[in-house]
């Protein structure tokens, strides 16, 4: 885990991973509020990990996504050790605890991030 002032604690792969692999399997309490820490299994459950899974960035481009069915984190591009694992808040979130100004720096950064239902209205 890593402490970035402009992002916040995050994790770093410490072994390379190829896109498709499985990077990690997650579990947590279940809890029908939202945390800073929960990722949104449906709406009004959540699971709540504030060790690990609830530890992963958001980027707009991701390098993970996260099967919620299965809690499973998944490499959507090849990771090499050193990266943080990332994922986009807004695949899981119909909104999120706290939005803000995303600074992530992919060409297809979206600036703020709400959640899906933000995304939906005007």
């Amino acid at each position: 885990m890593i402490s970035d002032p402009k992002f916040g604690e995050g994790i770093v792969s410490k072994i390379p991973f190829h896109r498709g692999e499985l990077i990690f399997r997650f579990d947590g309490q279940l809890r029908d509020t939202q945390t800073l820490f929960t990722l949104q299994k449906k709406p009004g459950v959540y699971i709540e990990d504030p060790y690990f899974m609830g530890k992963i960035l958001h980027c707009c481009d991701p390098n993970a996504s996260v099967d919620m069915e299965n809690q499973l984190f998944w490499a959507r591009k090849d990771i090499q050790p050193g990266e943080l694992i990332t994922m986009d808040y807004e695949s899981t979130e119909d909104e999120l605890f706290r939005s803000f100004h995303c600074q992530c720096g992919a060409p297809t950064c979206r600036g703020r991030i709400a959640g899906k239902a933000a995304k939906s209205t005007p």
